[in-house]
């Protein structure tokens, strides 16, 4: 898959991810290898931290009973809105391809 497309669709699933439930990275990365084999840790962190900076992600820190602290994802009022852009552009798509006969 080539790999700009591949990250568009990566910051969608990351975000739907999150608007179910708040998530660490590494439960995020496993999720999501499960889907998209070839794609290495450092890839997806990087575009955890990316979300973030743009601020369609919040970060907090949780601790766990034992070991350290963790860092927690949760979708932005920001990421709301832009998982809706992304999702909205997303059926703009399918319906073109559909009516030029790719799908």
């Amino acid at each position: 898959m080539d790999a700009q497309l591949k990250r568009g669709i990566l910051n969608i699933c990351i975000l739907q991810l999150l608007k179910q439930n708040d998530m660490y990275g590494y439960d995020l990365i496993k999720i999501l290898q499960a889907f998209f084999t070839d794609t290495e840790e450092s890839t997806l962190y990087a575009i955890l931290r990316r979300l973030n900076q743009e601020g369609l992600t919040d970060m907090y820190y949780s601790e766990i009973s034992r070991g350290p602290k963790r860092k927690y994802y949760r979708i932005s009022d920001k990421g709301r809105e832009s998982l809706d852009n992304y999702i909205s552009s997303w059926y703009e798509i399918e319906d073109i391809f559909s009516k030029i006969g790719i799908l």
